[in-house]
């Protein structure tokens, strides 16, 4: 039984270290996709693959969005090249949590009947607040608080070498052959453990980047509605930046009647390469390294192609002439 865990990673050095040891306990493999990391997410994935970690690590800068085309990818290579029976889509924030599981995972995975072609697992959604134990760097040990709800929102499991093309979609919550869902199992008692908010500033850097790449993506990507859940608050920060940024409970949240406290079994262990992060410090240079990331493509794209060059100057001449 080979079960392969793949991610598409950026900018995840406060997190990835811990998500890694977490699941190493069942999963055989991990396929990793860097989207363009500027932190210390590809030192500390180096350092594990150092340290006997069975990781593949393919770096593959984007400033573009494509996430249907990279989750295909991901899983089309776990399961050609590594022959993976099933396939977990997991984020680098994302953990699942194992309790109730009293067997452990691949048992569990044997159950599964064999008519069922994948798996949704739901999620929980953790928050940070006022109450977290700022120096605690294991993520899923420091934010014990989670909406008491389930969000209605799930992750998939695919089994690997399925006839067919098939396609993992946007958000990696559901998979398709030739445009139909595939099959799936709802049954299990697992779920996915959702960590994707650990400071205020880191929530201000994802609505600013995975917004711009999705724009950059082109109008084919924004009709998706990829991302759309970053839309409002971003028009908030851009229309009025003080309702955000001078709003102590968006920095230091607590927790309420419907939240529930709920700390997650975490089987990692301890870190060795993660360190305490700044999230202010972090959200200003990776806003700024992904400006000039998109700047250097755009700057290239100028340089050696000449009609696109030609329609830029064009528009920017006819805006003059008005």
């Amino acid at each position: 039984m080979n079960l392969t865990a793949v991610m598409r990673i950026l900018n995840e050095d406060d997190i990835i270290e811990a998500n890694i040891r977490h699941h190493r306990s069942f999963i055989d493999h991990f396929v990793i996709l860097d989207d363009g990391s500027q932190d210390k997410t590809l030192y500390i994935i180096k350092s594990l693959i150092s340290d006997g970690f069975p990781i593949t690590l393919i770096e593959c800068d984007s400033v573009v969005s494509d996430e249907r085309g990279r989750n295909t990818f991901l899983y089309n290579y776990a399961s050609q090249k590594l022959k993976a029976n099933w396939v977990f889509f997991l984020d680098a924030d994302e953990f699942i949590d194992m309790r109730g599981r009293i067997n452990g995972m691949k048992d569990f995975i044997v159950s599964v009947p064999g008519h069922f072609e994948s798996m949704l697992l739901p999620m929980r959604n953790y928050k940070d607040t006022v109450l977290d134990n700022k120096d605690e760097i294991i993520v899923p040990n420091r934010m014990t608080w989670r909406m008491r709800e389930e969000i209605g929102v799930f992750k998939v499991v695919v089994r690997g070498q399925l006839s067919g093309n098939i396609h993992i979609h946007e958000g990696n919550h559901t998979a398709y052959r030739n445009n139909k869902e595939l099959d799936y199992f709802g049954g299990s008692n697992l779920c996915i453990s959702h960590y994707p908010r650990r400071s205020g500033w880191q929530d201000i850097y994802k609505w600013i980047v995975m917004r711009l790449k999705i724009t950059a993506a082109g109008k084919r990507e924004v009709d998706k509605g990829t991302g759309s859940h970053y839309i409002a608050p971003l028009n908030t920060l851009l229309r009025n930046p003080k309702e955000i940024l001078e709003n102590k409970w968006f920095f230091n949240q607590t927790p309420n009647d419907n939240d529930v406290e709920d700390r997650i079994c975490y089987e990692g262990g301890m870190l060795k390469y993660t360190e305490n992060v700044d999230y202010k410090e972090k959200c200003i240079k990776m806003v700024l390294e992904y400006a000039f990331s998109l700047a250097r493509e755009f700057g290239e794209e100028m340089d050696i192609n000449e009609s696109f060059r030609t329609r830029i100057l064009t528009k920017i001449n006819t805006h003059m002439e008005r």
